[in-house]
Parts: C-alpha cells; structure tokens; sequence
C-alpha cells in the first residue's frame, strides 16, 4: 500500500492485531521491506507490525539528494501521523538505526522503545573519501557494481557459501536499488554525528550487533550503549552485519524478550 507523506508516496505493510502496539521496522541501505519478511510473519502473532520502503528504496519515491536526517526522520514521524499511530517502538537496523537514534533524541514522544541493530552513531572523518567515491560509482555505473562487495560485509563467509536463498534475494534488492535512494542516503550516512547527543535518548534501549560486521564493528555498539543511560548490549557471535537474517531465531528471541520486559515493567508501573 501507498500513502503520501508530505513530498513522497511510502510504500507500507501494517499487519498484526489492531490493538497491539506497533513495532515500526526500518531496513537497511539498498534493500526495502520485503528484508523483513519472514520476521514479520513471525511477530505479527503478538505485535503490530508496520514495515515500508524508506524514501529512494522499494517501491517509495526517490527524489534526488543529499538526504539528511532531519528529513529522513521525518518521513518516518509523517508516516506515522498518517497512519494514526502516535509512538511505535523503532527496530533499526544500519542506517534504520541511524534513523531511530535520531528520533529518540529528537522526537522522544513518538517512541516507546528503540532496537539499534548493526548500526553506528558516528561517521570518522576518514570514511567521508570512502562515500564520496561509493556515492560517485553508482551515479556512473548504476547499483550492479556494488552487489558482491556489499554482500561479502554484510554476511559471513560461512554463511555465504550455506544460504544461497538469502544471499540472491538480499543481492536482488542491492541491485534493484535506485540510484537517487542510494546516493541521497549514502550523502546522509557519510556526514552522521550524533554521539555527543546520545545522553538525550530516554526511551529503554538495546543495542545488537555482530562479532564479525566490518562496517559497523562491536565498538559501534559499545559506544551507542554506553552513551544511552541503561541500554543494554547484546552481541551476536558468527554474525555480520545483516545479523537479522544470519541468525533469525536468536534475533527474534532477543527483540521479544526486550519487548516482553517492557510489558512487565508497564503493569508493574500501573499496579
């Protein structure tokens, strides 16, 4: 389904109970919903659950960049007030991380909780060279290029040679990004700076990443939890940083549990 969101069409999936609370899902650079799939057929038994294309990705428009994260976070808070939902708990993963760092800083009363996945807070000086020539290389020969060094950070190797299902479908989406999506949001990741506000972020909080991400390595990690006042940590081993489809089990596991202490702390806090 799409909805207009001030200048973009968002492509969106709600299902689940209409009086659950909503888990908002946002993917990844260069691929869109459908990463979500098969976690969402299996938390929408419980929750509600809103997945959709971020602006550029899938099948949401994609005007030409740079983005930036005001704008970004605000398609995601534009979406929301379309849809009626006043607070969603944000399960990011990468730059979908990015983007709920973000709103917990800066939209706190639209957030229940925050889920960080595989994701950064911080981009070094020295990386800005590195998405500029990313940034170049795609506005020249299109997303093709970047499917089989993309996949090679994104999963281990063991994993690579195990699951060619995910590895085609994940490679499919890489390829079919357009290119405005991938630029403007590469321009916004290239010049992310939100460590030194992370002290503002008072929504509860957990952060997962993988043993073996080379893009946002466990360091990331370390310094996003200690940055947000009770965040908790959790660091998958034999992961990369599309941990989500490498180990879905445990990643559900460790998202349900989280949620699930809320709700116990919710009717703790009522009694």
């Amino acid at each position: 389904m799409k909805i207009q969101v001030r200048d973009v069409a968002i492509h969106y999936e709600l299902d689940g109970p209409d009086d659950a609370q909503v888990l908002m899902l946002h993917h990844s650079l260069a691929t869109s919903h459908q990463m979500w799939e098969n976690l969402a057929i299996a938390l929408t038994q419980v929750h509600r659950v809103l997945r959709f294309d971020a602006r550029g990705h899938g099948l949401t428009d994609g005007p030409d960049g740079p983005y930036d994260f005001e704008l970004l976070a605000g398609d995601v808070t534009g979406l929301m007030d379309a849809l009626g939902i006043e607070k969603a708990h944000h399960i990011g993963i990468s730059m979908g991380g990015m983007v709920s760092q973000f709103l917990g800083i800066h939209a706190p009363d639209r957030v229940h909780s925050l889920t960080l996945v595989s994701t950064t807070s911080n981009m070094p000086s020295q990386a800005g060279p590195i998405w500029d020539e990313r940034i170049k290389d795609v506005r020249a020969n299109g997303m093709a290029p970047q499917v089989e060094a993309t996949i090679k950070r994104w999963f281990t190797k063991d994993f690579r040679d195990m699951d060619d299902e995910v590895i085609g479908q994940i490679g499919d989406l890489i390829r079919r990004t357009p290119v405005n999506g991938y630029c403007g949001w590469g321009a916004a990741i290239r010049d992310l700076a939100l460590t030194d506000q992370l002290g503002k972020i008072t929504a509860p909080t957990q952060v997962i990443g993988g043993a073996q991400d080379p893009g946002t390595p466990p360091a990331n990690s370390q310094v996003i939890a200690d940055g947000i006042e009770g965040a908790k940590l959790h660091i998958f081993e034999d992961a990369s940083h599309m941990l989500p489809l490498q180990q879905p089990d445990r990643f559900i596991e460790t998202l349900i549990d989280f949620l699930d202490e809320l709700d116990e702390q919710e009717e703790e806090d009522a009694a």
